[in-house]
């Protein structure tokens, strides 16, 4: 697997997969960013659809883990914005000044022996920033679009 830098592929919108095969792929994922120790190392964040995986999975690195979030949905959003400076892994030797909400709540499956469930939670700075900007991919949405 290789990161995908074509914004033709990155412009289309993610669609769901079932649980199992969503923590399959985010399984892939973190694996990819553990064997590929620069990248791992200098990223704090990636979704499916940047190897050219399909579904709605990002994986976003949460106090030095790596956190898998399944077909997350920003439920609520601060008013309050800050302009921050992103790079991505898509868009190679770039910093784009965007437009964020400071803090966020997403919605997001989460499995536990019952099953899975929905689950919401709350992230404000890098964090909500980081979720924000994987999110954008899954909806065929990359930096470049959103640059001020």
């Amino acid at each position: 697997m290789k990161i995908i830098t074509d914004p033709k592929h990155l412009s289309k919108v993610c669609k769901p997969v079932d649980y199992k095969q969503s923590k399959q792929i985010a399984n892939k994922m973190i694996m990819f960013m553990l064997s590929n120790k620069n990248i791992n190392d200098n990223s704090i964040g990636l979704a499916c659809n940047q190897l050219g995986l399909s579904g709605r999975i990002i994986i976003v690195k949460i106090k030095n883990r790596w956190v898998r979030f399944i077909n997350p949905l920003i439920s609520d959003e601060s008013r309050e914005k800050i302009i921050t400076e992103e790079s991505c892994l898509s868009v190679p030797n770039k910093i784009i000044k965007v437009e964020r909400s400071k803090e966020i709540t997403i919605y997001f499956e989460k499995g536990n022996h019952d099953g899975n469930h929905g689950w919401e939670s709350h992230y404000k700075d890098m964090d909500a920033i980081v979720i924000q900007h994987e999110i954008d991919h899954l909806n065929g949405i990359i930096i470049t679009d959103k640059e001020l």
